[in-house]
């Protein structure tokens, strides 16, 4: 009879472990899709992985990416007063490139963006992309390539994600990163919602 009550016990507790599991799983969803359409970026958090924009952004920094609307709004200078842009690389769209904004150029209606590295003695060179019009003139690129502007950071979190492998860039892996986060600092917050009762098992 005891091993049953303790058994059903446990069953109880696990059923209480998966329903929070699938409740934290939902409201992280919920969180990141509200952050996305907050901020209309498809990158809404972002790690650093290079050191290209050091000292300003650091490998190991998590970014907070805002969408634009137009690229006429984009402010370009040179460091540290223009602003930092996420944007595909022309030649492989897949990468991601974190790099600021000093010098743009309307072209037929399309705005063509130069970009450097805080951490870099010359500005980028795009010299080259899939398509005609990809890029421009002396290592512009089309502003199609666009994801959004940094508008702050979180320093040391990026490390996480960057540890586990580059798959957790992707926007549904950081989903599930972030969602393992909320369980961790739910279980060290309520600890008995995965422990046996203490002593019942002979």
């Amino acid at each position: 009879m005891k091993r049953f009550k303790s058994s059903r016990l446990w069953k109880h507790r696990y059923a209480k472990a998966v329903v929070l599991v699938l409740i934290v799983l939902g409201g992280v969803v919920v969180f990141w899709l509200s952050l996305r359409a907050a901020l209309k970026s498809e990158y809404p958090l972002l790690p650093i992985d290079s050191e290209s924009m050091r000292p300003t952004l650091n490998i190991g920094d998590l970014v907070v990416v805002q969408g634009l609307s137009n690229a006429s709004e984009i402010k370009v200078a040179e460091e540290p007063y223009g602003d930092i842009m996420v944007f595909r690389r022309p030649n492989s769209p897949d990468v991601l490139i974190v790099q600021r904004a000093i010098d743009k150029t309307p072209v037929d209606g399309v705005w063509y963006i130069r970009t450097q590295g805080d951490n870099a003695s010359s500005p980028a060179w795009w010299s080259e992309g899939q398509d005609a019009g990809d890029t421009w003139g002396d290592g512009l690129f089309n502003e199609r390539f666009l994801i959004g502007k940094v508008v702050g950071k979180i320093p040391y979190i990026g490390y996480i994600p960057l540890y586990v492998s580059a798959f957790l860039q992707t926007p549904a892996a950081m989903i599930i990163f972030i969602a393992l986060i909320f369980l961790v600092v739910l279980i060290m917050r309520y600890p008995s919602l995965l422990k046996k009762k203490a002593g019942t098992s002979n």
